[in-house]
């Protein structure tokens, strides 16, 4: 059996959601037989490896994406001196990828774990970070990018250079997969667009009995997650809930300002947990998962959270979001984007439901979730690597 060789490349691995889709996809794959999977990334962490992930991937170091220049002469090298069959992009574009795959002619997958065109909050969120490139901003570019024309045009352009240099872009819903094809122009049935969802671990024994628990587990990166509007939300429905708490599981950049929000507002029962090697523990404890992102491809916080009987809540920020969770308040609630108050309501209505209610929530969250096993959604994955190769 000729054994196929397949690279995905991380800016942190293992990190967060995208990453454990690549170990997911890997486990699969070794059971399967005739893979070998490998990781190029730029940071390892190691606090977060374990024996099973060090033996179902090859790890390889390359220069940060700071760098690009030297990012891409590294993954090259290693391409070549693995025999790399297909390269998978995860969620960023390598630099000259057009002249990788033309000098080593290997197959390359970009992999959108964001929604279509997310790029263009980061182009925003970049020409405001640090003091000179804030006052660029307000001096020459808030008006330029006022509307979000402009970033979403740039956001296009991006995608549709993705597009053209990958033998396939996938995206994690059906919904997603029309509105590229429309922005590019393109017949969405004729295109090389695949859907591929993410996966969720099946939770052996789902823990039924929660606690008084409000949880958010994500990276404290506000542009993106905006953590900010939980806070707040929070403020409005503490005295109404004094029976519950809100935990917030996670770490990142945003973490000291998120902290001194939480006092400059004077709440009450909130606790910052950090980063965790264990989440499942706090998922097995929270009655309810929140999720206030400005954009989220996906949602594999909700998803897990589902998966463990948890019941969601989110903005309808995205066809992702409204894919895990659904309309009717049956697998979880939708609120509409982006209203603190309603966002506060629906908190407050789902805590004061009786037991009955949300257990028929939680059993009908664990049940979906079972349609999305790693081994469905490794098999599609499988199925595209034998096909471009």
């Amino acid at each position: 059996m000729i054994m196929k060789r397949i690279a995905f490349v991380h800016n942190n691995f293992p990190a967060g959601g995208a990453e454990r889709i690549t170990i997911d996809i890997a486990r699969y794959l070794k059971d399967v037989g005739g893979y070998r999977v490998y990781v190029y990334t730029s940071r390892v962490s190691h606090s977060l490896m374990n024996d099973e992930v060090m033996d179902l991937v090859c790890i390889r170091t390359i220069p940060s994406h700071a760098i690009p220049f030297r990012r891409s002469a590294a993954v090259e090298k290693f391409v070549v001196q693995d025999s790399i069959d297909v390269l998978v992009q995860v969620g960023k574009s390598l630099s000259g990828i057009e002249s990788i795959k033309s000098r080593t002619g290997c197959k390359v997958v970009m992999a959108c774990h964001g929604e279509p065109f997310w790029q263009r909050h980061a182009i925003t969120h970049r020409r405001q970070k640090g003091f000179l490139k804030k006052l660029m901003w307000v001096m020459f570019n808030r008006r330029r990018f006022a509307d979000g024309t402009l970033a979403m045009k740039k956001a296009i352009e991006r995608t549709r250079g993705d597009y053209q240099t990958s033998d396939a872009y996938t995206v994690l819903c059906e919904p997603y997969k029309y509105q590229v094809a429309e922005a590019l122009g393109i017949d969405a049935a004729a295109s090389h667009i695949h859907t591929i969802e993410n996966s969720d671990l099946p939770v052996k024994e789902v823990c039924w009995k929660k606690e008084n628990i409000i949880m958010f587990c994500g990276r404290f990166e506000n542009w993106s997650k905006r953590i900010d509007r939980l806070l707040r939300i929070w403020s409005m429905v503490q005295d109404r809930l004094p029976d519950w708490r809100l935990v917030l599981v996670g770490n990142g950049p945003d973490a000291p300002m998120l902290k001194a929000l939480s006092q400059k507002l004077k709440l009450q029962r909130v606790s910052f947990e950090g980063m965790q090697k264990d989440v499942g523990r706090y998922y097995d404890k929270a009655s309810i998962v929140a999720m206030t992102s400005q954009t989220e491809g996906w949602g594999l916080a909700l998803s897990e959270a589902q998966a463990r009987g948890c019941i969601g809540v989110a903005f309808g920020c995205t066809a992702g979001i409204t894919e895990i969770l659904e309309p009717g308040g049956e697998c979880g609630f939708i609120v509409t984007p982006f209203d603190e108050h309603e966002y506060a309501e629906t908190l407050v209505r789902i805590a004061t439901m009786s037991e009955e209610d949300k257990l028929r929530v939680r059993r009908n969250s664990v049940e979906k979730r079972l349609r999305y096993s790693p081994d469905v959604i490794a098999e599609k994955w499988r199925k595209l690597f034998d096909n471009i190769t």
